[in-house]
């Protein structure tokens, strides 16, 4: 995994040993982190596909996109019902569909 350019950054926040980027316009628009979101973006196993409107057919799912980042449905399913059907009635789970590796 390509190194996090935020360790070097005089700007960036330190917050349990990890450095983060400040919520500034002049670290959203440094050229490295958003070379480092892009790489990021690109190796990710999986991409959002449509939305999911009811129970029955988040718990079909074995991987979901919540809010863009890839969730086991194990991990939904131990989380307070009525969380979930919250999330689901303000469209915050997604299909995940795997992407085709590139080298075959």
């Amino acid at each position: 995994m390509k190194q996090n350019p935020c360790i070097y950054c005089a700007l960036a926040v330190e917050h349990n040993g990890r450095h983060y980027p400040k919520w500034s316009e002049e670290c959203m628009d440094c050229i490295d982190h958003i070379k480092h979101k892009e790489y990021l973006k690109a190796h990710r196993k999986f991409v959002d596909g449509e939305p999911i409107t009811d129970l029955n057919e988040l718990l079909q799912q074995e991987w979901v996109m919540w809010y863009h980042h890839t969730k086991h449905i194990e991990v939904i399913k131990h989380t307070q019902l009525s969380t979930v059907l919250k999330w689901l009635e303000m469209g915050a789970f997604r299909k995940a569909i795997r992407k085709e590796s590139e080298e075959k």
